[in-house]
């Protein structure tokens, strides 16, 4: 059936004529490699080097003799099979297709590979100069091989040098990698540097609220959550359906580090979780090694305590991998395991970023390749948009420029912002938070006007809030505002992959730009400068955590983060209760794959509504439509501050520093917050009730 339906979809006209099918309805891949291999005609992969380099401190070449023991060479698939398994995809997610989730296995992976005669040809070219081949990933698409770094840099005509960026030493090449001519077709390309995704997690900053021993603070309970987002109504089961709470659905959390157990188990018991029948377990997928504990620790209690508080009946899986070699990011070992051996999982969480130049071509590619295949078996995958504003780098004042997270701006996944909460700044603190917790911790009376989540001295609503006449003057000043420059929700347009086809631009503000526009929809994801974070609970001393005594103050700041870290395995939480909905009253088995397409339908219809904006917008606050799916995030922006001079900054005469600017998305910083998508909060944050009900009736 599923070569029936892609003929129909014209998958195989004459690009694919000759190709001999296989019985699973795969066309058998074709060699690429169609000639003799000679080291003396090279190509390069100019895509695979680091921008990071530019900005880093050189320290000088790597010893010959050190070990660089794993370094993926991420392979290419013959057009036409690729071809097939985006159509196939597509129509995976297509309403009214023959295809719509029928879901792949990980077996059926292994059919849209490479010809094992081209994977063959390159392992020896690899051992040829002295280099060990580990093996080839299970779907065929990624060979491990490594040796001493000597070796190495001879292979791909390239020098490998310590460099130093941002107080952190790395291993990078220094010039794009040269392969012979012949094999090129078959590979995608190499990645010899370790400028990886980092978590997404944002300790508490200091802010403006100033009663109280260390301040005022609103933070943000699981019960406040499921309060702002209108979750409680499914838990409760105050629908005309039974409670909605996840039950049955299992969420991975892809992680590099292990948790305390007992961690999860506090959380859970300190904000009226516990009673609930969700479990939380911790394994290896395909065997990988063991991390044991790392300093990304709090990013992976944030994650599977987070992806919980939404849905207390899901069972949770804190999937982690070591990263074992210099040149090797553990996460995407967890990620690549999950999908090519399998899980019972069918909603992933991923709260790790970088900046695509930082990431390069090969590795932006190869994670691309394994989230389609893991859309393809139907998995939902959230993945964090990422903490540094409209900016490249996180952090400080930038100089490269704008950027998004690369590992989040394939169409296979749904991108995940953030935002902030806005009273403080409107002074409606008594108007939208109790003065007392309940016996949950909740706090939140309602829904609260959002905007944009952004720390910097560019944002106007902290220019205005300290008495600044504009955003030049905040950023030049002697005495600037208390910020954390570089640090707010990412959203941007990306320079690798193209526009989706589910980004419809019959939405309002939807830039016609060609290019994958992120995030798709945002949460909360602030780190306290206006008084609001979250809550966790991590305890483990030995990674900088604090004792979960959330009645102290002073442990309860030690347990305050934000990030978009903590918004996307809260989305995933509640993708569980539309799942868990999906199977009990919409007939599907399995998982429900990418949420994002339906996502923008229903914006589709909202936005386009004569009376789906203004009703929606977020600051209406209390008195927001009791019917909006999406509350529309219309104030603020998450522009961010960069050195007068450097890409895509715009400073006036005599300022040293200015505000990124995309003149291709109109006149103005980037990215303005505005009716309709924005680039600066997507489609806006969730009623999660309406969510759900307008997802279940798409046609």
């Amino acid at each position: 059936m599923r070569s029936r339906k892609l003929l129909r979809l014209g998958i195989a006209g004459t690009a694919l004529a000759g190709l001999p099918l296989l019985a699973s309805g795969a066309f058998a891949a074709t060699s690429q490699i169609t000639r003799p291999i000679d080291d003396h005609v090279t190509v390069p992969l100019t895509g695979d080097v680091s921008a990071g380099v530019k900005y880093a401190k050189d320290m000088g070449t790597v010893a010959d003799s050190m070990m660089l023991p794993h370094i993926r060479l991420e392979l290419r698939r013959p057009a036409a099979l690729q071809h097939q398994l985006d159509a196939l995809v597509k129509a995976q997610w297509t309403r009214g297709s023959a295809e719509f989730h029928h879901w792949l296995t990980p077996a059926d992976l292994v059919k849209y590979a490479p010809a094992s005669s081209d994977v063959a040809k390159i392992t020896s070219w690899l051992t040829a100069h002295g280099l060990t081949v580990h093996g080839v990933s299970r779907d065929g698409m990624m060979i491990d091989f490594g040796g001493p770094a000597g070796a190495v840099a001879r292979a791909f005509h390239t020098s490998l040098h310590q460099v130093s960026f941002k107080g952190v030493t790395h291993i990078a090449n220094m010039s794009a990698p040269l392969i012979p001519a012949a094999i090129a077709p078959a590979v995608v390309g190499v990645t010899l540097h370790n400028f990886f995704p980092t978590p997404m997690l944002a300790k508490i900053t200091p802010g403006y609220t100033t009663n109280g021993p260390y301040g005022t603070f609103y933070g943000v309970a699981p019960a406040d959550f499921n309060t702002i987002y209108n979750v409680n109504p499914l838990l409760n089961g105050t629908t005309e359906y039974g409670p909605i709470t996840g039950k049955g659905i299992t969420i991975a959390v892809v992680e590099q580090t292990k948790i305390l157990h007992h961690d999860w188990n506090t959380f859970r018991s300190s904000f009226g979780l516990s009673g609930y029948a969700g479990t939380f377990v911790e394994n290896h997928p395909g065997g990988c090694t063991d991390p044991g504990f790392t300093a990304d620790e709090g990013e992976a209690a944030i994650d599977a305590e987070w992806a919980s508080a939404p849905a207390p009946d899901a069972n949770i899986i804190e999937a982690s991998c070591a990263t074992e070699a210099p040149l090797y990011f553990g996460v995407e070992q967890s990620l690549e395991n999950l999908v090519t051996y399998g899980t019972p999982a069918t909603i992933f969480s991923i709260s790790y970023g970088g900046a695509e130049i930082f990431n390069g071509y090969a590795f932006t590619q190869g994670w691309t390749n394994l989230v389609e295949e893991g859309a393809a078996e139907g998995k939902s995958i959230f993945v964090s948009a990422g903490d540094s504003g409209s900016a490249a780098d996180r952090g400080f004042v930038g100089t490269d420029g704008l950027g998004v997270n690369a590992l989040s701006d394939s169409q296979y996944v749904t991108s995940i912002g953030g935002t902030d909460f806005e009273d403080t700044y409107l002074g409606q603190n008594n108007l939208y938070w109790h003065a007392h917790n309940g016996p949950t911790g909740q706090s939140a009376v309602s829904y609260i006007p959002e905007t944009p989540w952004n720390n910097s001295c560019a944002s106007s609503l902290i220019w205005r809030y300290t008495g600044f006449s504009s955003a030049g003057a905040a950023c030049n000043a002697a005495t600037p505002p208390p910020d954390q420059n570089g640090v707010g929700g990412t959203g941007g347009q990306s320079i690798y992959a193209t526009k989706p086809s589910w980004q419809l631009l019959s939405i309002p503000g939807m830039p016609n730009d060609n290019a994958r526009d992120q995030p798709d929809v945002s949460l909360f994801a602030a780190n306290g400068i206006w008084g609001h974070f979250y809550i966790i609970c991590m305890s483990d001393p030995n990674e900088g955590g604090a004792p979960c005594h959330y009645k102290n103050q002073g442990d309860l700041l030690g347990n305050a983060f934000g990030g978009t870290s903590v918004s996307a395995p809260a989305f995933a939480g509640i993708t569980a209760l539309l799942t868990q909905f999906e199977q009990e009253y919409g007939g599907v088995s399995g998982g429900i794959g990418n949420v994002a397409p339906g996502l923008y339908q229903i914006a589709n219809a909202q936005f386009n509504n004569p009376t789906g904006l203004k009703p929606c917008y977020s600051i209406n606050g209390k008195a927001i439509g009791s019917a909006c799916a999406f509350n529309i995030i219309t104030s603020g922006s998450n522009v961010q501050p960069c050195i007068a001079g450097s890409t895509n900054c715009a400073a006036a005469p005599g300022d040293a520093v200015g505000q990124l600017v995309q003149p291709s998305v109109g006149p103005g910083p980037a990215f303005h917050a505005d009716p309709g998508y924005s680039l600066a909060t997507g489609l806006g944050t969730v009623n999660a009730t309406n969510l759900l009900f307008n997802y279940a009736n798409l046609n």
